[in-house]
């Protein structure tokens, strides 16, 4: 619990009480400012148009009728909340309800506020407002009200704000804190789950809860990046293991071919040639953690910054070139249909690799005087690239396995290759967000390339 106090979310809590304290005070400061200026605007009208009478009835009946009639009006007064005095010039009190002038000498003709009686307990005395006016022959009269109204519901409104605030302020520490420590469970949870997967345990995820909340996209967003590090993570083992295993014999021959021309005498050609075919193996060699070396680079997305446009026909055209006369020497068919101008935004020199190895493999696999057809169109809003052939095919099982690193069907394994040519083409398609994927062409295979359009 002491860390939730700590935490970002209860400090963004205590900010959020802040701000909406503010607020709601400031706006209940409004109402009773607006609330007690409009009755006194009321009250002041009213009294207001009572002096205006009382001073036209003094220009009329003189200040001896007038304070009579300011005593009649005082008499008639059931609730007590007339304030009426009349003065002369010399600040004697000729009729009225107040002892004397409130508060000394002052200014006429303007608004007063003033105490009257005496204050009860621990209550203000009750006040008074009232206007004076200077009359014909230098008399005074002073018309107001008491306040006792205005008071009365200025006492209730400060103990509806105090209330008021008392219930917001535990209102909103109740459901900050709600608020608070849900933000801290779940960023606990996923402050959890990476350390479990840091202590090893690498299949531990977070838990998405269905709300569809920003969390939740969060939750699904790190399992994601969990799952690609666990996919490394796996290619990397599956590398090392597959390297140790299929690198093994090659290694062991070369070694065994150099310890024989160390242990016997050879003649000068027959050195050479043992000499040359270990140059050939270190080249497989070196031509393997090549090729290892461009998929482990395609995997990680290395080189997307350096993308750029290329008209992808020609790409393909020069490879289909290149590799004609190879088709024909086993007299293979090699037919084209491709699109003009297809133009993408990627590597070249990659795209033109895995269109290399997909049309490798097929001319390699396909018999003597066997098809090949490699098509390049736009279909669906996408690129699409096709190439099929008419050779023995891969089984529906291992269309999956066939991407994977040195895996190679059996009847395959005696002739040259390291089983990385399609890897690299998954990978290569994968880094250019695009799908690979392989059909029974009846008989032979067909592999499908679809890359996003420029």
């Amino acid at each position: 619990m002491f860390r939730l106090f700590r935490s970002s979310a209860f400090r963004l809590t205590l900010l959020y009480m802040v701000t909406f304290g503010a607020s709601v005070t400031a706006l209940l400061i409004f109402v009773y400012n607006t609330v007690i200026s409009d009755m006194e605007d009321d009250l002041k009208h009213s009294i207001t148009v009572q002096e205006a009478d009382l001073r036209r009835s003094f220009g009329l009946l003189g200040p001896s009728e007038i304070a009579t009639s300011l005593q009649h009006m005082l008499e008639k007064d059931e609730e007590k909340t007339l304030v009426l005095m009349l003065i002369d010039r010399n600040w004697h009190v000729i009729a009225g309800n107040l002892e004397q002038w409130p508060g000394g000498k002052t200014s006429v003709d303007t608004w007063i506020k003033f105490p009257i009686g005496k204050a009860s307990g621990s209550s203000l005395p009750p006040r008074a407002i009232a206007i004076n006016t200077t009359l014909p022959g230098g008399y005074i009269l002073l018309v107001g009200r008491k306040m006792a109204e205005i008071e009365h519901v200025r006492e209730i409104i400060v103990e509806a704000l105090y209330i008021c605030f008392g219930i917001m302020f535990v209102l909103a520490a109740a459901g900050g804190m709600l608020i608070s420590y849900t933000i801290y469970r779940r960023i606990e949870a996923i402050n959890q789950t990476f350390l479990s997967v840091s202590a090893g345990a690498l299949q531990t995820r977070v838990k998405v809860t269905g709300t569809a909340d920003e969390f939740d996209h969060l939750a699904v967003h790190l399992n994601q990046t969990l799952n690609r590090i666990c996919e490394l993570i796996d290619g990397v083992r599956d590398i090392s293991y597959s390297v140790a295993h299929d690198l093994r014999t090659p290694l062991n021959r070369l070694r065994h071919r150099l310890e024989s021309i160390l242990a016997q005498q050879m003649s000068g050609e027959k050195m050479t040639e043992e000499v040359r075919k270990s140059l050939s193996e270190i080249d497989t060699l070196v031509a393997t953690f090549n090729s290892i070396l461009r998929i482990a680079q395609a995997e990680m997305g290395a080189g997307v910054e350096q993308f750029a446009d290329f008209n992808l026909s020609e790409a393909v055209r020069d490879v289909v070139d290149l590799y004609r006369p190879v088709a024909e020497e086993k007299s293979q068919q090699l037919t084209t249909e491709i699109a003009e101008d297809v133009i993408i935004n990627g590597d070249r020199h990659l795209i033109t690799q895995t269109v290399a190895n997909i049309l490798d493999n097929a001319i390699k696999y396909t018999p003597q005087a066997g098809h090949i057809m490699v098509t390049l169109a736009i279909a669906d809003s996408q690129i699409e690239l096709k190439v099929a052939d008419d050779g023995p095919g891969i089984p529906q099982e291992f269309h999956h396995k066939v991407t994977e690193k040195f895996f190679r069907l059996e009847r395959s394994r005696s002739s040259p290759g390291n089983g990385l040519g399609l890897s690299l083409v998954s990978a290569a398609v994968k880094l250019h967000r695009g799908d690979l994927s392989f059909a029974d062409n009846a008989p032979g295979l067909m592999v499908t390339v679809r890359l996003p359009l420029k």
